[in-house]
């Protein structure tokens, strides 16, 4: 079976279905809140994946994958990526499969969040805001909660629950009648897993830090996901932390705002990092499985900074700075690939200190995560010495210098056949022909112009 990584393999097959819920899918909402995250080219695969559906698909309705590279005019690699990014955004599942006819894919859509669901999940609101900027986001989240009243604190719910209005039988209840269960067989309810792994942020000394401050801890528990995000990403420490989230506090009624705390969160780190890292350069010296002072540097400086603070360290050297694709990329890596912060800064060092890139690129960038993954690179040091063998199989695969191929060709002796004429003596060549040798000529000019 082909497997689901960097290229999109064209001669594969695939199905689109969709989930049970797809009918609450809002083309508006797409294009609001996700176009700014996902890109152009997610944005047209999703739309040219939606335009495959059709009423109970079977495996017979397979098409080639060729179909979408040829429709987008983009390259497999483009592809593969903007898949990754709608798969990781919760728009597509992704399942594989292989029969007599070869490897296939099932692409089942996903419904849209709505606005106010996508404004309140904590990693989507987060990348929207570095994509759109604090401004768009405001307007965007207002427009999200446009039809809602604002809370009042002397309104009552008088509604009625549904076995006030409504009688079930007894024995329905307890003996789930047949036709139901035959519906839900063929119904598939999943959940989403969780998107943020555990890090090393320290609850109790968080909670202790805060102390009798005015902060409702309830909702603090509420955005404990939030809060993980922005310290993996930022590598914010507990007291930093305190100050922010008091910072994003109502003082009207203590409430914790998150949408305030992302806002104040990104002011804050986008500015330029106060104390830069040390990005040294490749050791070309250093041996198999060997780390030489530089490298050892480099990975105390990895282990020191986060994602977000280490790349700008190293953009100010340049005089660059982070953009708001990088901030998604690094993200992305954090969050959903799941790589820790250490492994992160290394291939920001590889790409843009040792490679001399300008910027972060995400088709680059995926492609060494997958392959580290593959790979087993668990932390910093497993990441450079990855990196170190794959330079010396890069070396050895180089072949000899220009000058050495210079030296050791030689161009071939060409033999020309000299005229007889060229071999006489200029006295020889300058000899007035003879009366009969004059004859003799005439004689075969005549004979070839008869001819």
């Amino acid at each position: 079976m082909t497997e689901h990584g960097s290229e999109f393999a064209p001669q594969a097959g695939f199905i689109v279905t969709a989930a049970s819920d797809f009918t609450n899918f809002n083309p508006g909402t797409l294009t609001t809140f996700y176009q700014p995250i996902l890109g152009p080219t997610a944005f047209s695969l999703f739309y040219a994946l939606k335009a495959q559906l059709i009423a109970e698909p079977t495996l017979g309705d397979r098409r080639l994958q060729s179909n979408i590279i040829r429709q987008l005019n983009a390259g497999s690699g483009q592809i593969a990526t903007a898949l990754h990014r709608l798969e990781a955004l919760g728009l597509v599942r992704t399942f594989s499969g292989h029969d007599d006819q070869g490897d296939f894919y099932v692409y089942q859509l996903q419904a849209t969040l709505t606005p106010a669901a996508f404004v309140e999940d904590d990693l989507l609101s987060v990348l929207l805001l570095e994509a759109v900027g604090e401004t768009s986001f405001k307007r965007l989240a207002k427009d999200a909660h446009r039809y809602q009243l604002v809370s009042h604190p002397h309104l009552t719910e008088v509604g009625h629950h549904f076995l006030d209005e409504f009688h079930v039988a007894a024995q329905s209840v307890l003996t789930t009648p047949a036709a139901i269960k035959d519906a839900r067989q063929q119904t598939t309810v999943t959940t989403k897993p969780a998107t943020v792994g555990s890090s090393d942020f320290d609850w109790p000394a968080f909670y202790q830090l805060l102390g009798n401050q005015p902060v409702v801890k309830a909702d603090l528990d509420h955005h404990q996901q939030l809060i993980e995000v922005e310290h993996q990403l930022y590598g914010i420490d507990e007291p930093t932390m305190k100050k922010l989230v008091l910072r994003a506090v109502n003082l009207a009624n203590n409430h914790f705002d998150p949408a305030k705390f992302k806002r104040t969160v990104a002011a804050t780190y986008q500015k330029p990092a106060s104390a830069p890292a040390t990005a040294p350069t490749s050791d070309q010296a250093s041996t198999a499985g060997q780390l030489t002072h530089k490298d050892q540097l480099l990975l105390a400086s990895v282990d020191k900074y986060a994602p977000v603070d280490f790349l700008q360290s190293m953009k100010e050297q340049t005089g660059g700075f982070v953009t708001a694709s990088e901030r998604h990329i690094l993200t992305h890596l954090l969050a959903d690939v799941k790589l820790n912060a250490a492994v992160i800064n290394i291939l920001s060092w590889y790409v843009i200190a040792d490679l001399g890139n300008p910027t972060l690129k995400a088709n680059f960038v995926d492609a060494i995560a997958n392959s580290w993954i593959k790979a087993g690179v668990h932390d910093g040091q497993s990441a450079l010495l990855q990196l170190k063998a794959f330079n010396r199989q890069k070396a050895a695969k180089v072949p000899t210098s220009r000058s050495r191929r210079t030296s050791k060709y030689q161009r071939p002796r060409v033999e020309e056949q000299m005229p007889e004429w060229s071999k006489k003596s200029q006295q020889e060549r300058n000899k007035k022909a003879s009366k009969e040798e004059v004859q003799a000529i005439q004689a075969l000019l005549a004979k070839r112009k008869q001819q």
